[in-house]
C-alpha cells in the first residue's frame, strides 16, 4: 500500500502524538497488520489493526487512559492490538506472557497475546508507521505454526461455530453472518493448504478458485459485497431461505475440506484434491 487510507493516517498520527504526550519514549514502534496489509480498506466497514512494540513490559495503567482518549477521539475505525516488547517478536507466540492491548475498545491490561497469524501477518505483510522497517525486524514466523494454529482453529472454533449456525438456519442468510462465515472459513482453509495467509478479499477468491466458481459465485459475491459496503447485494431477495442453505451447504463443504488437510504435512505434496471437495 503507497499511501494509508486516510482515517488509518489520522488516527495512527494521534496515537503517536498521545503516546509522545502520555508514555513519552515507550512505543519504539508501531505496526499496522490485517487487511490493510494486502491493500484492502473499506472506509466505514475497515478496523485498524496494530502492533506497538516497547522495550520494557509497560504499565497498563497509562496505556488504558490513553486509548481511553483516543477513542473520544477517534471512536471509529476500531483501534484494536496489543503492546509487546522486541524480545518478543522472536518468541513463539504460545511462549509470550499475558499482554496488555485492546479489542474494538474493550480495554485490557492483561489479555492474551499475539498469535501466529499476527507474527506472519508482520513479518510477510506488516506497514511500518513508526519504529525499524518491518525487514529489519527478527520475528518469529513459523510456517508449521501458523498450519497447526490454523488447522485447530477450524477445529476448535469454526466446526463448532457452523454447527450451532446449521441448528438456527434462519441466521445464516443475515448479511453479517454470511460474511462472516463464506469469508472466515476458506481463509484458513488458505493457510493450511498453502502455508500463506491471504486477505478477506482473497479467501473469497480462493474459496471460487478452489471449491468452484460456477457452483458457490453467487454466496461467496453476497459475502465480498457485504463487506464492501455493509449491504446485501439484493441478488438474493424474496429468495433468503435458498442463500441460507447455500451458506450452509458451502461452509460444510469448504469446513471438512481444511479438516482433512494435514497440517504437517508439507504444503508442496498437498494435491489439489486433497484441497477441495466435490463441487
Amino acid at each position: 500500500m503507497d499511501a494509508l487510507p486516510e482515517p488509518v493516517r489520522q488516527v495512527t498520527a494521534h496515537y503517536l502524538a498521545l503516546a509522545e504526550e502520555r508514555v513519552p519514549g515507550v512505543v519504539e514502534g508501531l505496526y499496522l497488520l490485517g487487511s490493510l496489509g494486502w491493500g484492502e480498506w473499506y472506509d466505514g466497514r475497515s478496523d485498524v489493526d496494530f502492533l506497538a512494540v516497547t522495550g520494557e513490559r509497560p504499565d497498563p495503567a497509562p496505556l488504558h487512559e490513553l486509548h481511553a482518549e483516543l477513542g473520544q477521539a477517534f471512536p471509529r475505525p476500531w483501534f484494536s492490538g496489543s503492546y509487546v516488547t522486541w524480545s518478543d517478536l522472536g518468541r513463539s507466540p504460545a511462549r509470550l506472557p499475558a499482554v496488555p492491548g485492546i479489542l474494538e475498545g474493550a480495554w485490557r491490561d492483561a489479555g492474551p497475546g499475539p498469535s501466529p497469524v499476527e507474527w506472519h501477518q508482520l513479518a510477510h505483510h506488516g506497514i511500518r508507521v513508526h519504529g525499524p522497517a518491518v525487514q529489519d525486524l527478527d520475528v518469529r514466523a513459523d510456517e508449521q505454526e501458523l498450519r497447526r494454529y490454523s488447522h485447530r482453529n477450524l477445529t476448535e472454533y469454526w466446526s463448532p461455530l457452523l454447527t450451532q449456525l446449521e441448528e438456527d438456519r434462519e441466521r445464516a442468510g443475515r448479511p453479517d453472518v454470511v460474511e462472516w462465515f463464506v469469508l472466515g472459513i476458506p481463509r484458513l482453509h488458505h493457510v493450511v493448504a498453502t502455508g500463506a495467509q491471504t486477505s478477506k478479499d482473497g479467501a473469497g477468491h480462493h474459496a471460487l478458485e478452489v471449491f468452484g466458481k460456477q457452483r458457490w459465485r453467487p454466496v461467496v459475491a453476497e459475502a465480498l459485497t457485504h463487506r464492501a459496503l455493509g449491504e446485501a447485494s439484493g441478488f438474493w431477495a424474496g429468495r433468503e431461505d435458498e442463500l441460507a442453505d447455500d451458506v450452509l451447504a458451502f461452509c460444510r463443504t469448504a469446513l471438512d475440506a481444511g479438516l482433512a488437510l494435514d497440517p504437517e504435512a508439507p504444503t508442496d505434496e498437498l494435491e489439489p484434491a486433497e484441497r477441495s471437495a466435490p463441487t
